[in-house]
């Protein structure tokens, strides 16, 4: 989410758009960022959470202040709180147009999602536009059956926001792991399928790397003990991130949940010239993979034919370096953040004509 809001608002500031953005925190005062491209961040302090969503009253009255300045409102969904402050604003004032970007269902609280699916139908029905992130998304997506017309606009990212690959730090991930390795990035999350890499792992012998830290850290050291050919890296900064792409042979996206929605890291692997390996779970992951094209879609919670597919990229090395190329190549048609602001300007000048 932050990736795509950064990318977002440096391409269209650039074209004298200006942007606030309203999140919560866990700091206790509320605090102002800046970035360079001329955004303002507020930090709002958190209270407690429900369901895993923030709620504390900052980010309510910093939202009532900011809706006088606002010429349009730009949503993610889902977040329950922004629907119900929203639904209950349009009683009192008249509101600017509102754009709601639809990053997934509701998933794993099930219980809240029956709950909140009356309210959260009526939201989608009352902003001006709501855009998916692929198509596969939208003709999966039960709450976006309900919704009479929604754009499709993919997630996008800018090589330009990136540092340079770093040859200090690829020389030391060289010497401390090798090159040619399958790589996992992102956040240690329930959904993202990495039981499967750890056992795909242990039967294939072939090297893995997983960057990444968050909820699963503790569980997943656990599983991945005694499988010498498998590196738990924890967090990693930016310029570490490029270079383990620069150095690893193919991005293995395991996840096996609905959760993963889209998929950044999957651009990131493809800006580097990776062939991909992903699982078929219905979402955006196969819109940026293509099935022996880009890489190899293969069955969710299934370690056989993860490793299969690692196998298969391993032993053929021509056939791994065109699906790299072909990525790189479906990246640049399609994924780009210059694009995708592009669409999403457009979006904002008819939400407020």
């Amino acid at each position: 989410m932050a990736t795509f809001i950064s990318a977002l608002a440096r391409c269209t500031s650039s074209k004298a758009n200006f942007h606030r953005v309203l999140v919560f925190t866990r700091e206790k005062q509320l605090r102002v960022e800046c970035w360079p491209c001329g955004t303002e961040v507020f930090f709002c302090p958190m209270w407690f959470q429900v369901a895993s969503m923030p709620v504390g009253p900052a980010y309510l009255k910093k939202f009532w202040q900011l809706l006088d300045w606002a010429d349009v409102l730009h949503f993610h969904y889902p977040f329950p709180l922004q629907d119900l402050i929203y639904l209950g604003a349009r009683l009192i004032r008249k509101m600017p147009p509102a754009v709601v970007t639809y990053h997934s269902d509701i998933i794993r609280q099930r219980w809240f999602r029956h709950f909140y699916f009356p309210m959260a139908k009526c939201f989608l029905k009352t902003v001006e536009y709501v855009v998916a992130t692929s198509p596969q998304y939208l003709s999966t997506s039960h709450m976006l059956q309900h919704i009479d017309a929604v754009e499709i606009i993919p997630l996008g990212i800018s090589e330009a926001h990136y540092p340079s690959v770093s040859e200090e730090r690829q020389r030391y991930y060289e010497r401390r792991i090798g090159k040619g390795f399958f790589l996992f990035l992102g956040a240690l999350r329930y959904y993202k399928g990495l039981d499967w890499l750890v056992d795909a792992a242990r039967l294939t012998g072939l090297p893995v790397v997983i960057a990444g830290g968050g909820q699963m850290s503790n569980n997943l050291a656990e599983r991945a003990r005694g499988v010498s050919n498998l590196y738990l890296l924890g967090e990693v900064d930016e310029v570490d991130k490029i270079a383990l792409l620069s150095l690893a042979k193919a991005f293995v996206f395991p996840s096996h949940l609905r959760s993963e929605a889209f998929g950044i890291s999957l651009l990131e692997a493809q800006m580097m010239n990776l062939p991909l390996i992903t699982c078929e779970i219905g979402t955006g992951t196969s819109y940026v993979n293509r099935h022996k094209v880009t890489g190899l879609v293969v069955p969710p919670e299934d370690a056989t034919a993860i490793g299969e597919a690692m196998v298969f990229l391993a032993s053929n090395s021509d056939v791994c370096k065109s699906m790299g190329a072909a990525a790189y190549a479906r990246y640049k048609a399609m994924f780009t953040a210059e694009q995708m602001s592009e669409r999403y300007l457009g979006l904002y000048s008819r939400a407020f004509c």
